[in-house]
């Protein structure tokens, strides 16, 4: 068996890969043991150039990015506020942070609960809904979405090229909404639908791939489609599979996702990875390259209200 690789001590453009996914538009891969692990996306544009979710990788983003990918003026952009987005912000502290204010409320918090993925001190730039971020000949559109995955999150549509940049509101592997629930307590499939159906109609025309951090990108913006009837075929009885596997949790033996999971309820992500794989109430729907990880007790706003 050969000896593993010390990543950390090879150069700086040895521990990431890029990948070219539309002009002027590029999508990092760290090399690290955990599939889990999101890939940030950098949007160029004539004077600046965008990080799309900073994650949590363990080697330097920003001195890649600034050494390999581009010499423009960084800003950094966060879909949402779990920390495996952005605990890499303190990289950029000195730069423009764009995101929510729900989305900074949060990591607020997380100073507190995970220390580790809030680190360094930042003002973020607030954004809402409507709301544009101009890069020079290039500008993204922030769209907010009502929170199923996140409370927090925020899609940014680059019409330029047709990029929709999601967060953990749509991948290929597995969108997660029902294995935890958000602050609002009201996330279920029927939101979920009707967020999308809102979304398809405002980025009719104009947006022509998505681009998820997880699981491959970009997609076929058909799938979007395809994900509205997965969760329509759910809300008419066609009930999904029960002990549930997902791209994320539980394939890779290294992954600290996997068993023997540890003893202590207050591990937070190991507790979301076992109701991710083992809950009772868990079901994962596949529908036409799509899939959904969510709880069987939450279809309907009916079966959230007053909760």
């Amino acid at each position: 068996m050969s000896a593993k690789i010390d990543v950390f001590s090879l150069p700086i453009e040895k521990q990431f890969m890029r990948r070219l996914i539309k002009p002027d538009t590029w999508i990092l891969n760290g090399f690290v043991e955990d599939c889990a692990a999101p890939h940030p996306h950098v949007v160029i544009g004539d004077d600046k150039a965008a990080v799309i979710d900073t994650t949590d990788l363990f080697y330097n983003v920003r001195e890649y990015v600034e050494k390999i990918v581009t010499d423009k003026p960084l800003v950094t952009i966060s879909t949402h506020s779990h920390g495996d987005h952005t605990a890499n912000n303190y990289q950029f502290a000195d730069c423009p942070q764009y995101m929510s204010e729900v989305c900074w409320e949060e990591i607020q918090q997380t100073r507190i609960s995970r220390p580790d993925w809030a680190k360094g001190d930042y003002t973020p730039v607030i954004i809402k809904d409507g709301d544009i971020i101009d890069l020079g000949g290039r500008t993204l559109e922030c769209i907010q979405f009502c929170g199923c995955h996140s409370d927090s999150s925020m899609v940014y549509l680059d019409s330029k090229y047709g990029c929709l940049f999601t967060g953990d509101e749509f991948e290929g592997g597995q969108v997660l909404i029902g294995t935890s629930v958000n602050r609002n307590n009201n996330n279920c499939i029927e939101l979920y639908r009707d967020n999308l159906v809102a979304l398809k109609k405002r980025v009719d025309g104009r947006a022509t791939c998505i681009c998820p951090p997880h699981n491959g990108s970009p997609l076929d913006i058909l799938l979007l489609d395809y994900m509205i009837e997965n969760c329509e075929r759910i809300m008419a009885g066609h009930e999904g599979m029960k002990e549930i596997g997902s791209m994320s949790f539980g394939l890779n033996p290294q992954s600290y996702h996997n068993p023997p999971y540890t003893t202590n309820d207050e591990d937070i992500v190991d507790h979301s990875a076992r109701l991710a794989r083992y809950g009772e109430d868990g079901r994962r729907s596949e529908w036409m390259g799509t899939s959904i990880v969510y709880n069987a007790k939450r279809i309907f706003y009916k079966d959230v209200e007053g909760k």
